[in-house]
């Protein structure tokens, strides 16, 4: 290893320890210090390339072919390793969707994430919540195809009640050629259980972390280790939690939400490593062995990143090349021509073309499954939200990498039925995507509040309005079904997706489910477009802010890539202002609304 080459990609006082580490310490006049670094990863979600696939481009800060190059360099500096993952690891990129949906594999082949992680060397994997958007069997395929241990401490068997897999391994170990014994434990989140349902309902049940920490921690001591190891599918405040419930934790490696950590959670080293191979976590201990029994004399965490000098490494590359090519080539087919561009950028403040697009694919889909059924003559409405609100496609040609774009996730098709109530209610879930607007304040006010773009469903078949004025739970008014006052007791079937259904987002409880289907929304979408040939979806402007005069200016962010698409697209009432800050007037916004809707 060329060490000119990295040391100006790692801070200097890091280069200072890593040169001082590769010495053993000796610690008071007898006892030697030996170090032992855990590596970890999460969130992998099948990001093997380097390699975007919605844009049909490589890429420069994650994947994990490049991530393996860091972890080849820390094995080269350090003599005592450990790789440990803490899941979402099979599901997320396009290619791990085609792999699992698409041209499904079957039991005995390999998922490219899994043939990936096998060349990479991991002693030990927990088991995260997108392991279960593919069913259980899926699961067991890839857990069938990996050479290290993929656990779950608090995952039980709904009729044997039993745990579905091993919570813990024990990995019997050397370092510095003295033998030590490492406990691995896993942990999922329970809200599988919401965001999976129908995949899990009356087959398996969740033990909350806590109380399965406590549990199987102590089980795990008693083994005889001498370190354990957290693998918690979850962040700070579960991490928090279990500390202060259980003794006997010497690191923990978190994930799900993402994020960058590496710090001391009541003195406990702590990372998590961002999402998709982006970065590495090293957890650095120094070990002293006293007698044959070890302790840990010191600890400290740390992060490496994955940049544009990173090469993806060689040996991952050649393994999934065959399958990544297959990818490309089936991203960049062709199902139909849309006559008007399909943007996002402003779909948290204006109705757009991707919600309509989406609710038009499952509206269609639904008429044509409940003909003849009981469901025929109920009216019928659909929900989807801006996954992702920097999707841009331009019009002409729509391809499966655009598909993928306007519906990033590998959701499932469910229909509920609700009542004007429960309607209601789910409108002002995701009302709540908006901060509340005083209209005398002559200071700036950001319009939109910290809410997650994919729980800001549009309701395609009625009519509603926003009022940004009145507090959350107040907001939504003139609310209509086919020019008429929705009653609390009118009953609607809506399209929507397993997650929402299952009570993702807090937007439904114990959903009334009459359809649970195995149909992607993304499959819908598709085929759809291929029925049609030539699409146009305009915006309906069945939804819209109220419009009010306001003292200052009111704000939003977007991206710089839309600074001239409301004149492009003629949207009237948002302005570029400069560094992704856009004012909106709401007068003004309220003129694209055409008079023929009515609210």
């Amino acid at each position: 290893m060329d060490l000119l080459n990295w040391k100006g990609r790692i801070p200097a006082v890091v280069i200072v320890l890593i040169l001082a580490l590769l010495l053993p310490v000796t610690v008071f006049a007898k006892v030697t210090a030996h170090e032992l670094v855990v590596l970890g990863t999460n969130d992998l979600h099948g990001y093997v390339m380097p390699f975007d696939y919605l844009t049909v481009q490589e890429v420069e800060d994650y994947g994990a072919a490049k991530t393996y190059t860091l972890i080849k360099w820390a094995r080269e500096i350090y003599s005592n390793t450990l790789l440990i993952d803490t899941g979402d690891t099979i599901q997320g990129s396009v290619l791990a969707e085609r792999e699992a949906r698409v041209e499904p594999l079957s039991m005995g082949e390999i998922p490219s994430i899994i043939r990936a992680m096998n060349i990479m060397g991991y002693d030990a994997g927990a088991i995260g919540n997108h392991e279960f958007n593919f069913g259980l069997e899926y699961l067991d395929l890839a857990m069938a195809a990996a050479d290290y241990p993929m656990l779950s401490a608090n995952l039980y068997n709904a009729d044997t009640e039993e745990l579905r897999y091993d919570p813990y391994v024990v990995l019997d170990r050397e370092v510095d050629g003295i033998p030590i014994k490492i406990g691995v434990i896993g942990f999922l989140p329970p809200e599988i259980m919401m965001w999976d349902r129908v995949l899990l309902e009356g087959r398996v049940y969740v033990e909350p972390i806590a109380d399965a920490a406590a549990k199987y921690i102590p089980e795990l001591r008693e083994e005889g280790v001498d370190l354990v190891i957290v693998a918690l599918h979850q962040g700070t405040s579960d991490a928090e939690a279990i500390l202060e419930n259980v003794e006997g934790i010497d690191a923990i490696i978190m994930g799900h939400s993402h994020g960058r950590a590496a710090e001391k959670i009541d003195g406990v080293p702590v990372t998590m490593a961002g999402s998709w191979g982006n970065s590495l976590g090293l957890i650095h201990f120094q070990l002293l062995n006293r007698d044959g029994k070890w302790e840990v004399f010191s600890s400290f965490p740390q992060l490496w990143y994955v940049d544009e000098t990173i090469e993806a490494a060689s040996e991952i590359v050649e393994a999934v090349k065959e399958q990544h090519e297959a990818t490309i080539d089936y991203v960049m087919a062709p199902v139909g021509i849309t006559t008007v561009p399909i943007t996002g950028y402003f779909s948290r403040v204006i109705d757009n073309e991707v919600t309509q697009l989406v609710n038009e694919a499952q509206l269609w889909y639904a008429r044509d499954y409940f003909k003849g059924t009981e469901f025929e003559g109920m009216p019928l409405l659909s929900a989807a939200a801006p996954f992702r609100t920097s999707t841009n496609v331009e019009a002409g040609d729509i391809r499966i990498m655009n598909a993928a774009d306007i519906y990033i996730y590998s959701n499932t098709l469910h229909v509920v039925r609700v009542n004007g109530i429960e309607l209601k209610g789910w409108l002002e879930k995701c009302a709540e995507n908006f901060n509340q607007i005083d209209p005398s304040s002559t200071e700036d006010q950001n319009l939109l509040a910290r809410f997650s773009s994919y729980n800001f469903d549009i309701i395609e078949g009625i009519n509603y309005q926003i009022d940004v004025r009145n507090p959350v739970g107040q907001r939504i008014v003139e609310l209509t079904y086919e020019g008429e006052e929705i009653e609390d007791d009118m009953e609607f079937l809506v399209v929507t997706n397993n997650y929402r259904a299952g009570g993702g987002g807090y937007h439904l409880v114990d959903a009334d489910i009459v359809l649970s289907s195995t149909v992607e929304n993304r499959s819908v979408i598709i085929d759809y477009i291929i029925e049609k040939g030539t699409i146009t979806p305009s915006p309906s402007f069945n939804w819209s802010i109220v419009p009010f005069e306001t003292a200052g200016r009111i704000t939003f962010t977007s991206s710089d890539e839309a600074a001239t698409l409301a004149e492009e697209l003629g949207i009237k009432g948002i302005k570029y202002i400069g560094d992704r800050l856009f004012e909106v007037d709401l007068i003004e916004l309220a003129e694209n609304v055409p008079q023929t809707v009515s609210n």
